[in-house]
């Protein structure tokens, strides 16, 4: 009796399973909707399945090569195509084969596929076959005719952005970025030039604007994943760069952008041996990637490993002669092993120079002092008294780290600047304490701000900075809310004054 009631109960379960299976129409309808919400990895899934009971149907096979195509597979997409070739292939077949053969490497039967299609999008890809052959004029001239031909152009002015930027045209690339992304949609290849052509021109904030644009509604691309992770990185916000990196590294972790990133975040946070080990095996991956050279030389150097660091750092330095970073580094190794003479003759370039940082300096001073060479008491005086023009590129530096949002970097500008002061400077006080209290260091922020008040009284930038710390931390809600008063009375149009006036004077 038990062994009939399992027995019943088994054909139920399979009776259900059975009701709850998707039609191939229904798959279809889903994969559809999963692709327009731009969920690629679905819409595959559900069309391979479909495919399984319906292996002949055009338009499932049209949209399995096209969400093939989107998540970088070439070679699958090209399959799925060839299944439809017994049809007369039409212009939407032969330009998405077209650029199916782009993600396969094969340029020339790309032009082949698109030489008679007058679209904007039979250039664009027609532009992206020449660049993959390395030829940039015969790029161009397929995008400019693009420009004047019928149909969508979004996706051929990002691609031609991304020309632009390449060859070093980086404003032209911009107004290029701008027009595709400008377009509803705005595409994916748009969101990503523009964000890319952000950070090239230092505009941190705004490339990860884009980068975030991009993953609202592209959640798995790996591109915006990864430009988010090194923007992140370049902002000093590494615990949060760490965390996405660490939420897709494992999909791609012979990526050579992964494994850089995992290093250069791992020296950041002082992390030298672990930095060392990311990179150790990658040698091959190295000789073609300045940037892993130079953290792979200084973790050898932090963990004391002299030599080795030195016989990576001396031909970087052979090689890029106006790096200042590989001089530094290199000549601190010679220092650290010995060579205080050769340490002297690599940092002269830079000790020389008169924005010579007083970091520089003061290692110039020490190779000097053991070499015996007569210019260490010039180069110890020049570390304690910067020249003007040091203290004009860092207090540069602060404020465009400071528009960025990078509150890191432009505290570390700020604070340089006061230590190396004979005077305190109001605003250089105040837009330390600003950075401070942006970092979350309320309290010392709170501190400086009150010293900028007494170098610069009247100022009203001063005055708010002050006085919102004062109501924010709680020290002197009374005196916060005066200062904000006597601020907004003196900057009536400041919005950020009002903003703040507003929120002191609400309760």
């Amino acid at each position: 009796m038990k062994k009939s009631t399992h027995l019943l109960a088994s054909i139920a379960l399979l009776a259900l399973l059975g009701g709850c299976s998707k039609s191939p129409e229904e798959k279809y309808a889903r994969a559809q909707e999963s692709y327009a919400q731009n969920d690629f990895a679905a819409a595959r899934l559900d069309l391979i399945s479909a495919l399984d009971d319906d292996p002949q149907n055009a338009a499932m096979l049209e949209l399995l090569a096209k969400a093939q195509i989107a998540m970088g597979d070439g070679e699958g997409a090209a399959a799925s195509l060839a299944k439809l070739a017994n049809a007369n292939p039409g212009t939407k077949h032969r330009l998405l084969l077209a650029e199916a053969d782009i993600l396969r490497g094969r340029f020339d039967d790309a032009l082949k596929a698109v030489a008679s299609i007058d679209l904007a999008e039979a250039k664009r890809i027609g532009g992206l076959a020449q660049m993959g052959k390395g030829d940039p004029a015969a790029a161009r001239s397929w995008f400019v005719q693009g420009m004047e031909a019928p149909g969508p152009k979004a996706r051929l002015y990002a691609a031609f952005a991304r020309l632009e930027l390449g060859s070093g045209k980086i404003e032209a690339a911009r107004k290029l970025a701008e027009k595709s992304i400008a377009q509803k949609p705005a595409p994916l290849d748009g969101m990503l030039v523009a964000a890319d052509i952000a950070a090239a021109q230092n505009r941190l904030s705004d490339a990860l604007t884009l980068y975030n644009q991009a993953l609202a509604s592209y959640p798995a691309n790996f591109a915006a994943s990864i430009g988010k992770v090194a923007v992140l990185g370049d902002l000093d916000r590494f615990d949060e760069a760490e965390k996405l990196l660490g939420s897709f590294a494992g999909d791609a972790p012979d990526n050579p952008r992964v494994i850089y990133l995992q290093a250069r975040i791992a020296s950041a946070k002082g992390q030298w041996e672990k930095a060392r080990t990311i990179l150790q095996s990658q040698e091959i991956l190295m000789r073609d990637n300045p940037s892993m050279q130079v953290v792979y030389a200084e973790a050898l150097l932090r963990i004391c490993q002299i030599e080795q660091s030195r016989g990576w750092l001396g031909p970087l330095l052979r090689k890029y002669p106006s790096n200042r970073k590989v001089r530094r580094l290199l000549g601190e190794a010679q220092l650290a092993g010995g060579d205080a003479q050769g340490a002297l003759a690599t940092l002269q370039p830079i000790a020389d120079r008169p924005d010579a940082s007083p970091e520089e300096l003061a290692l110039a001073a020490k190779a000097a002092k053991a070499s015996g060479d007569m210019n260490h008491a010039r180069y110890s005086q020049r570390a304690k008294l910067p020249a003007p023009e040091w203290l004009g590129g860092e207090l540069a530096k602060g404020d465009t780290a400071l528009r960025n949002g990078n509150w890191a970097a432009a505290a570390r500008s700020y604070q340089a600047i006061v230590d190396r002061s004979p005077q305190p400077n109001g605003m250089v006080l105040n837009n330390l304490a600003f950075a401070k209290a942006n970092l979350g260091q309320k309290d010392e922020a709170l501190q400086i701000a009150l010293k900028a008040l007494s170098a610069s009284p009247e100022h009203p930038s001063v005055m708010d900075t002050a006085g919102w710390l004062l109501v924010e931390t709680g020290r002197d809600r009374q005196r916060g809310v005066a200062l904000l008063k006597a601020a907004a009375r003196k900057a009536p149009d400041n919005a950020a004054i009002a903003r703040h006036l507003t929120a002191a004077t609400a309760n």
